[in-house]
């Protein structure tokens, strides 16, 4: 049987680009063209290949059984002529990954340890891509990703770490100034808010305040930073208020004694941290050497000296 003669390059590119992103205006973005274009080749492409590649439901663009099993093959066929041109030139010694996580981590956890990486690793270079959606690593440039999520898809390797916990935080200072020593004392002073792991079990003010006995209704007060996190525990930091948030992402802080826990609960947000890439064709030892320093700095924090904190219900992660 004679071999079918393909369809042109920059009409597969445009289909897969169109299933993948769902919108023809998306993708359009993407390869720097017009709607108007892209409509065209995917339409010459359908009917040069004879079959329905697109079905359109309300706003968005779907594939037919048909374009999934296309556009699957193609997204991969993309992602191995992008890695083969990126082997090529350059300094042969010059190792890169780029990794992908949420602009909290990336803010609170990440940046702050990256100097410690570098000192170990300094042929390493590490590109951060911060963002709050998930990545698609068939489609994306990223090498490996820190993911706080329950997703557990089997087409990604995947490295399981610890449960992510929150507790009550503020700054010594104002610890001191308010004499903090219950979670009932929390009803006295400003709260700040954030939905930052309200994809878990619920806004987790809320879920502190029912674990510590007190009436939700305290809870909802004070200034609100939305999808922010990072932001509600700097200004905790600078004696704002006191904010129920991520111990992981409140470490360094907590470290470096611009935070403190001046009593519990801690209570676990039922989601685990994580590594993951996509399976590899052959060995990475940089990316080794990466994923091994985040799972030795990625633990849970212990004061110093492993002394536990003198408040009630208090579990170590």
């Amino acid at each position: 049987m004679p071999l079918r003669r393909l369809p042109p390059l920059n009409a597969l590119r445009a289909f897969e680009a169109v299933a993948r992103c769902g919108s023809f205006k998306q993708a359009a973005d993407e390869l720097h063209v017009t709607p108007a274009a892209l409509s065209q080749q995917v339409k010459k492409l359908e009917q040069d290949l004879g079959v329905s590649l697109l079905s359109r439901q309300n706003r968005n663009v779907v594939p037919t059984v048909e374009g999934m099993r296309l556009k699957t093959g193609l997204t991969d066929a993309f992602l191995r002529i992008r890695e083969s041109v990126e082997s090529l030139g350059g300094d042969p010694e010059r190792k890169n990954i780029v990794v992908s996580c949420g602009p909290p981590v990336a803010s609170k956890w990440l940046a702050p340890r990256m100097g410690r990486f570098i000192d170990q690793h300094p042929d390493v270079h590490v590109s951060i891509a911060s963002k709050l959606e998930l990545v698609d690593f068939h489609s994306e440039d990223i090498d490996v990703g820190i993911r706080l999520s329950r997703d557990n898809t089997e087409d990604l390797d995947r490295t399981w770490l610890y449960e992510e916990t929150v507790v009550p935080l503020c700054s010594p200072e104002f610890a001191a100034r308010h004499r903090l020593r219950e979670p009932k004392d929390i009803l006295r002073v400003p709260i700040l808010r954030d939905d930052g792991l309200s994809y878990c079990r619920g806004p987790v003010w809320e879920l502190w305040f029912a674990e510590a006995g007190l009436s939700v209704a305290g809870a909802n007060r004070g200034a609100y930073f939305g999808h922010a996190p990072e932001q509600a525990i700097d200004a905790a930091v600078a004696g704002a208020g006191m904010v129920i948030a991520s111990k992981t992402l409140a470490s360094a802080d907590l470290a470096n004694q611009r935070l403190v826990i001046p009593f519990g609960p801690e209570i676990g947000m039922g989601v685990r941290y994580q590594l993951v890439h996509r399976p590899r064709r052959e060995p990475s030892p940089h990316l080794d050497a990466f994923k091994n320093w985040v799972k030795r700095e990625l633990v849970p924090y212990q004061p110093p000296g492993n002394t536990v904190p003198n408040f009630p219900n208090f579990a170590l992660a």
